[in-house]
């Protein structure tokens, strides 16, 4: 069996530069420095005090920077993508990872995989088949899963071994809820205590979903009806008659806080209603499972929102659950709002791209530059988009608002407060987005 392995090599400071040359961006840095906001005369730009990379994804970028560092001449893999932005999976190709599945996928396969290769887990986590299959193909493992999922893990086993069924408040298809569920039907290879019995599970996606399990809770949904509904989205063999007798709620880290304690309560209330709030409080277990970072983004962006805003652009990857919460919670307040991967969705100030929910697609947006001037523009981001994307947004909107650059000294750019040096911090980053674009082709 190859060697299994959580923790850093001890390169951080040997792959930090690296990674702030690509990831990092010193004019958001100036922004953070300056109460979050940028006045650019005919554009005011806001972003909220709490955004971009989260603890989990930069640990997960560093310990893939480091995997290639250990080992320079091995064949590198990563099973999927390793967080949901495409410039963070676009970066890892190019030092050399290959993608067992999913889009990046290139048509390496698992059997072709030995002793000398190294594969590394991404920040969702793997099912548990796909592990133990890579432990018997003997790879070196690097693993960079997420704490916080680690800790749901912890939590759906703990409602395996007690007899509940696992509710999970998620997308079906996402590969964290796909890892979650794993976890409670099966052992993990590398986790200490043995599962000791399969757990039934399900998931729900939306409140539809949580007021459809409640109608039969109620005794309104027969076995059939409800197996169909829920097609997908129930372990092997469920039996909803028996496996709904007693559950324990959990989420996918990174679904709207408020969302998930909503599917709580409607379930709660089920239960309370056909057994009483004392039986009910024995057959339902909750768990406060959503990501801390998911958190804090989503309540400053609802701080943000209170200000006078006449749009909003939020920046991360199309398939990130957690950026596409954000723009929900900005169309929750009738603000305009777009889902955009990065600045090439910005064509000009009539049209731009941007990912439309309900189309499942990137769509056109026509006049979409706000008619008041000056404009105030948000600008949030999810817990996978990097500095350098944002900035690379802001200096776009720059552009956009015919922002005159020009050359100064730098030694003023980092830390001096005026115009001029502000102008300059916009020319480097700018001359350096151009050049990451152009090595990235």
């Amino acid at each position: 069996m190859g060697s299994f392995r959580r923790t850093s090599f001890g390169l951080k400071q040997a792959v930090r530069p690296e990674i702030e040359k690509v990831f990092a961006s010193r004019l958001v840095d100036h922004i953070r420095e300056h109460d979050f906001g940028l006045d650019l005369g005919p554009v005011q730009l806001r972003l909220p005090r709490s955004f971009g990379l989260c603890h989990g994804v930069e640990r997960a970028i560093q310990l893939a920077h480091e995997t290639r560092l250990r080992w320079p001449e091995a064949r590198l893999f990563l099973t999927d993508e390793i967080v949901h932005n495409p410039a963070v999976n676009r970066r890892l190709q190019a030092l050399g990872y290959r993608y067992l599945g999913g889009r990046y996928a290139d048509g390496a396969t698992l059997d072709q995989l030995g002793p000398a290769d190294v594969v590394v887990l991404p920040a969702f986590g793997v099912e548990t088949t796909l592990l133990e299959a890579l432990r018997e193909r003997g790879v070196q493992l690097v693993d960079t899963t997420c704490g916080e999922v680690m800790a749901v893990w912890k939590r759906v086993r703990e409602y395996a071994r007690e007899g509940c069924t696992t509710v999970i408040h998620g997308a079906p298809r996402h590969q964290e809820t796909r890892a979650t569920v794993s976890r409670a039907d099966h052992d993990d290879p590398f986790l200490p205590q043995p599962l000791g019995r399969a757990g039934a599970w399900m998931v729900v996606r939306d409140l539809d979903d949580a007021k459809a399990l409640a109608r039969f809770v109620a005794g309104r949904f027969d076995d059939d009806g409800f197996r169909a509904y829920f097609d997908g989205c129930l372990s092997p063999g469920f039996d909803p008659a028996v496996d709904l007798q007693r559950i324990g709620i959990a989420n996918q880290t990174t679904m709207l806080a408020r969302e998930t304690l909503q599917v709580q309560e409607i379930l709660r209330l089920a239960y309370v209603a056909r057994y009483g709030e004392l039986e009910a409080a024995a057959r339902v277990r909750l768990a406060d499972t959503v990501c801390s970072a998911t958190q804090d983004r989503q309540d400053a962006l609802r701080e943000l929102l209170d200000e006078p805003l006449d749009l909003l652009l939020v920046v991360g990857g199309y398939n990130s659950a957690n950026t596409t919460h954000l723009v929900e919670l900005a169309h929750a307040q009738g603000l305009a709002a777009f889902h955009i991967e990065g600045v090439e969705c910005l064509g000009d100030r009539r049209t731009l791209r941007h990912w439309d929910a309900q189309a499942r697609g990137e769509v056109p947006a026509q006049d979409w530059w706000p008619a008041r001037s000056p404009a105030r523009i948000g600008i949030a981001a999810g817990a996978s988009t990097p500095d350098a994307r944002i900035g690379e947004v802001v200096l776009r909107l720059a552009e956009l608002a015919g922002i005159v650059v020009q050359d100064l000294p730098s030694a003023t750019a980092r830390t001096a407060a005026s115009h001029e040096a502000l102008r300059l911090t916009i020319r480097e980053e700018h001359s350096w987005a151009r050049a990451s674009r152009t090595s990235s082709r």
